[in-house]
């Protein structure tokens, strides 16, 4: 269907053209010519609008395909350029349409998904709590056994070491956020990115739903952790979260392998730009941005090499 869509689109924006041209200048020429700068402009518009095409539904698009086809007719049977522009209109509603859907869809795709694996990660993270509860026991006999006291305290230090590693960061954390949190850490340990936390407010404290807490800080750590591990120089994120003049503020930093001008041009404006390698879409930035503006805040970020700074600044109340 996605494809028998993006041949229509093709054929409009071509016969469309070759009417508009043949009603202005009665050449057939100066018609072809037209239907071919109608394809040329269809395929840069397929191409500029690929990342959005699979987020629609097919039953919309079905729909929007009958009326562009109804549209169509509506050309062949005229003979001046009224039903061509009549036909323009009606495809740049349809577009406008089938765009703002795909980007609702994709959004509540990724609030799906997100809140999806930060259950995943609390229940992991509920696991280890369980494995570790599981093991007092063993280790209250492991320190009954040892004879030197130098043993027995740096027995108890590493203990207490693994119990408390990332307690302090999830205090006060929903159990959504603090999986987020958890499963962040845990990567970071494990790709040897160096993290430095000053949580003086918590993030569940944010003013918004705990799923759109999820999709803000999910994809805010996912972007950090993602480019820092690119990173050729030392990779390291810094988080701070604060209350000032009644304002929650969140600082990331992070550390990147570098970012071209273009990407810095549109970044948290809109989807299809990324800071990261490989087929991404960027959507991450353009669902912060949009998260940040429904709550009245302020997004402001700065790149210079080798740190790229984000600073969210959101209106909070208690």
């Amino acid at each position: 269907m996605i494809t028998l869509f993006q041949c229509l689109c093709l054929f409009l924006f071509s016969f469309i053209f070759y009417q508009g041209g043949a009603a202005l200048w009665h050449s057939t020429a100066v018609s072809w010519l037209a239907a071919a700068l109608g394809a040329a402009a269809a395929g840069l518009y397929l191409w500029k609008t690929k990342r959005g095409w699979d987020r629609c539904s097919l039953q919309l698009c079905a729909w929007i395909a009958v009326i562009q086809v109804i549209s169509a007719a509506a050309v062949l049977v005229g003979s001046d350029i009224l039903p061509a522009l009549f036909a323009i209109l009606i495809f740049a509603a349809c577009e406008r349409l089938r765009i703002g859907q795909s980007t609702m869809q994709a959004r509540l795709s990724d609030q799906i998904d997100k809140l999806t694996q930060a259950e995943q990660h609390a229940n992991r993270m509920l696991m280890d709590v369980r494995s570790r509860n599981h093991d007092t026991m063993k280790h209250i006999t492991a320190i009954r056994s040892t004879q030197s006291k130098a043993d027995t305290q740096a027995y108890i230090q590493n203990w207490v070491d693994q119990y408390s590693q990332y307690d302090r960061f999830l205090k006060g954390e929903n159990a959504y956020v603090a999986g987020v949190l958890y499963d962040f850490l845990e990567k970071a340990h494990t790709s040897g990115v160096k993290v430095s936390l000053h949580m003086h407010t918590p993030l569940s404290s944010l003013p918004f739903s705990p799923a759109d807490q999820v999709s803000l800080v999910g994809n805010i750590l996912e972007n950090a952790l993602d480019s820092a591990a690119e990173a050729r120089e030392k990779a390291e994120i810094k988080l701070e979260t604060s209350l000032r003049s009644g304002l929650y503020v969140l600082i990331c930093e992070n550390s990147t392998p570098g970012m071209e001008p273009k990407v810095l041009d549109t970044l948290y404006q809109s989807f299809g730009r990324s800071t990261k390698s490989g087929a991404h879409e960027g959507m991450g930035t353009y669902i912060i941005q949009k998260l940040v503006k429904s709550a009245f805040g302020r997004l402001d970020f700065s790149y210079r090499h080798p740190v790229f700074r984000l600073e969210i600044k959101i209106p909070f109340q208690k």
